[in-house]
C-alpha cells in the first residue's frame, strides 16, 4: 500500500495542532495559578524600622525614597533600567 503525501500530511497537521493546543493550555493554566496564589501577609509593624534613604537611577535619573525596612536588615538598592540604583541620601 503506497502512502501519498496528503495521507501523511493530514495526521501530521493534526498532531502539530494538538501539541500547540496543549502548550497554550499549560501556559494559560500557569497564569491562572499565579492569580490564585494568596497575597503575602503584611509584615509585623513591630519588626519594621523607619529609614530614610533616597536612591537615584544612574541611567535615567528616577528617584526612589525608602521609608521602612525590616528590623536588623539594611535595605538593598532597588533596580531600575536593569541596574542597581545609587544611594543619594542616608539619614542616621
Amino acid at each position: 500500500m503506497l502512502l501519498t503525501i496528503g495521507a501523511i500530511w493530514l495526521p501530521l497537521r493534526a498532531l502539530i495542532a494538538v501539541v500547540i493546543f496543549f502548550a497554550l493550555y499549560l501556559f494559560a493554566a500557569k497564569i491562572v495559578r499565579a492569580f490564585l496564589r494568596p497575597m503575602p501577609e503584611d509584615p509585623d509593624p513591630e519588626k519594621v524600622r523607619v529609614v530614610s534613604e533616597r536612591f537615584r537611577c544612574s541611567i535615567c535619573g528616577a528617584e526612589v525614597t525608602m521609608t521602612a525596612a525590616p528590623e536588623g536588615f539594611d535595605p538593598e538598592a532597588p533596580r531600575h533600567c536593569r541596574e542597581d540604583m545609587l544611594l543619594v541620601v542616608e539619614a542616621e
